[in-house]
């Protein structure tokens, strides 16, 4: 009776609470949708409206006298010559940096011959600012907040008495650049120094752009207020990247002198759209969450959240989604979709028609979406801010209290069963602690430690446990230590590969390497030249040639035999079968007499090096019982030991086998014979 009662009293419950609580789940869902797409448009709204209104107080205040300082000093270049040395600056510049940056963003092949400056005053500016003063930023432009180049002319002497201001207002707005273009169309001032400076927008290489049209609109304007705005366009001077321009008139009519435009990236309007600060974090939309805005061809204005945290998945959403290769491959090589990406159908409807709302609809990834959307008050530009959220996690609430419900009703029902389940499970605890621990150190997991939870019998035995634990990790870590040692003393006496069979139990090692190469190397003199030295300092310098020895060993590719005092003997193609092992040993010998050289000029001595190198049929195998120690024998052992002392001076000596295959690769003089047969020593440069 009880169980029943409380089912039905749940169900009447839950069916009201859960009517009235996915309601008012869902509202607060898209009101706070709609919040943060309020806050968000405010913000994009309030910097472009600022940079508006602050390209016009400029052009109206510090604007004349500033163009007038700028645009005579650049005349005054523009009537001199070109210096070939500032061409050449200049080439390697748009050759080595600009192009292959480009070239990068926009794909294709591209001619650095064609950007290159040929005017005296564009030239002259670049040569001694754009270049020297060249750095990488974020979005891999030139910048330079040099404000003199120290060359005396009048552009320098107005640009250090400029410069600081304009880049001041450029900071403070969060401006790419600052330019002001005099009446001719030439760009008399760049805050970036970037390659636009002395560029001409008129009839030079940035005409039937945006800037140009901007340019000609200020002009015509013939009003002191007058703004012009350009949407997102890409820009060449910032290796393609999109840029929008706004510029103003200064003077007016007639006495117009020139135009004053601020530069702004993309990344700066993206950067408010999410919220954060940056481009690929965003706020307060949840984890599937993103806020863009989107121009009337339904095209982004501001970048992909998931191009930029995730280019993979993106791609493949976008190659379904039905996205033209080349398209997709400029996005994925900028990392940028101002421009390219298209909003989706859904999307790019309610931008055309620069509607306000709350609806479910399908994204640029083809997501299903809750989507906020509503046109941006900004004059001149036709553009809608929109912010989605995934439909399942914008629901994710409403779902979660129907669970909740669901569970609170089946929790009425269990009560009471529950509560003995708890009261039986109190008592058992402690030993499923101790059980999982016993099973954890049964799979190896040493040092387990479990909760001793209580002070009677079962926390003692815990606590017994957790030293046993504890002392059987310790003597582990004790025995892993020791092993790891012998394995290394092993391996400093004799090949690896040999080291890894007597590890694995074989005792009697033995082989016949046919058509092997065996060195052996001795350095002389370092007995007299340590004997006048501290113990400390000789063991520290012995110890620096043998890791000079087992550097030039592992460089070479050979294989250590063994190694006593100042002596090394290795081989190449003995354990491991090597078609070059002749060239590798004689590398080994000249690499060693190189180290010998540097050791004699770092530390004063007079050391000497001599080697001998055969090759031919070689046996090797352990010897000994107590203590076991890899050995060589065979005739090519003997004539490599042999010929070291043939000619009683230091050198590298290799026999004439040796010889006839290495004669490409060294030099050789013949300094005497061995068994009728010629010995050779090789010629070190």
């Amino acid at each position: 009776m009880l169980v029943l009662t409380s089912v039905l009293s749940s169900i009447v419950v839950g069916y009201f609470g859960y009517r009235s609580g996915t309601q008012a789940l869902e509202d607060s869902t898209r009101s706070r949708l709609q919040d943060v797409l309020d806050e968000r448009a405010s913000r994009v709204s309030a910097l472009i409206n600022n940079v508006s209104g602050g390209v016009v107080l400029d052009s109206q205040g510090v604007g004349p006298e500033s163009m007038a300082d700028f645009s005579s000093a650049y005349n005054q270049l523009a009537r001199g010559t070109v210096n070939p040395a500032d061409t050449a600056a200049l080439t390697r510049y748009y050759n080595d940096y600009y192009a292959p940056r480009l070239q990068e963003n926009v794909g294709g092949e591209i001619n650095a011959e064609a950007f290159i400056p040929t005017s005296p005053a564009r030239t002259y500016l670049q040569a001694r600012y754009t270049v020297k003063a060249t750095t990488e930023t974020d979005t891999s432009r030139p910048v330079s907040d040099v404000d003199d180049a120290g060359d005396g002319s009048a552009w320098s002497a107005a640009n250090k008495k400029w410069n600081p201001y304009w880049r001041a207002v450029r900071d403070s707005l969060g401006l790419d650049d600052v330019m002001m273009i005099d009446t001719e169309g030439r760009i008399v001032y760049s805050a970036d120094k970037g390659t636009d400076l002395g560029s001409d927008v008129d009839t030079g290489e940035l005409r039937d752009g945006a800037l140009e049209s901007l340019w000609r609109e200020a002009l015509r304007s013939n009003n002191r207020d007058y703004v012009a705005i350009s949407d997102y366009e890409s820009y060449q001077p910032a290796f393609g990247r999109p840029r929008m321009f706004v510029a103003s008139p200064i003077g007016t009519g007639g006495d117009a002198t020139g135009v004053l435009v601020y530069e702004v990236s993309s990344n700066a309007i993206t950067m408010l759209t999410t919220g954060s600060g940056r481009a690929d974090k965003v706020t307060g939309l949840g984890e599937t969450g993103e806020s863009y805005i989107v121009g009337t061809d339904g095209l982004l204005r501001t970048n992909s959240r998931e191009l930029l945290t995730d280019p993979k998945a993106f791609a493949e959403q976008m190659r379904d989604n039905g996205a033209s290769e080349e398209t997709l491959d400029k996005m994925l090589r900028m990392k940028l979709a101002v421009g390219l990406l298209s909003a989706g159908p859904d999307v790019s409807e309610v931008a055309k028609q620069g509607d306000t709302g709350v609806a479910e609809m399908t994204d640029y990834a083809g997501h299903q979406v809750l989507a906020a959307y509503e046109p941006l008050d900004v004059e001149g530009l036709d553009w809608s801010l929109v912010a989605t959220i995934e439909t399942e996690e914008a629901l994710a609430p409403v779902q979660g209290f129907a669970r909740n419900v669901l569970l609170a009703t089946a929790a009425v029902i269990l009560l009471v069963c529950a509560i003995s389940i708890l009261l039986a499970r109190v008592f058992t605890r402690p030993v499923g602690r101790l059980m999982n621990g016993v099973r954890a150190v049964a799979g190896g997991d040493l040092g387990t430690q479990v909760d001793a939870g209580s002070r009677d019998e079962f926390g003692d035995l815990a606590t017994a446990f957790n030293d046993l634990s504890s002392n059987l990790a310790a003597k582990q870590e004790l025995v892993d230590a020791q092993q790891a040692e012998n394995s290394r003393i092993l391996r400093s006496l004799m090949p690896e590969a040999v080291a890894d069979r007597y590890q694995h139990g074989e005792t009697t090692i033995s082989a016949e390497h046919q058509n092997a190469s065996v060195v052996y190397t001795e350095i002389d003199g370092f007995d007299a030249f340590a004997g006048k030295r501290p113990a400390e300092e000789s063991l520290a310098m012995l110890k620096e040639l043998s890791a000079g020895f087992d550097a030039a060993a592992h460089r070479a590719g050979i294989e250590k035999v063994r190694s006593v005092g100042t002596g090394y003997i290795g081989s190449s193609g003995l354990i491991v079968q090597r078609v070059d092992h002749v060239r590798r040993v004689a590398d080994f010998a000249v690499d060693v007499a190189r180290m010998v050289e540097r050791f004699n000029v770092t530390n004063g001595a007079d050391l000497v090096l001599r080697a001998g190198v055969h090759t031919g049929d070689v046996r090797g195998g352990l010897v000994g019982q107590g203590d076991m120690v890899y050995n060589l024998w065979g005739e090519a052992v003997d004539l490599a030991y042999r010929v070291r002392t043939v000619d009683g001076e230091p050198g590298i000596y290799v026999t004439d086998e040796v010889k006839e295959q290495l004669a490409s690769a060294y030099d050789f003089e013949q300094v005497g014979t061995i068994e009728e047969s010629p010995v050779w020593r090789v010629v070190l440069s």
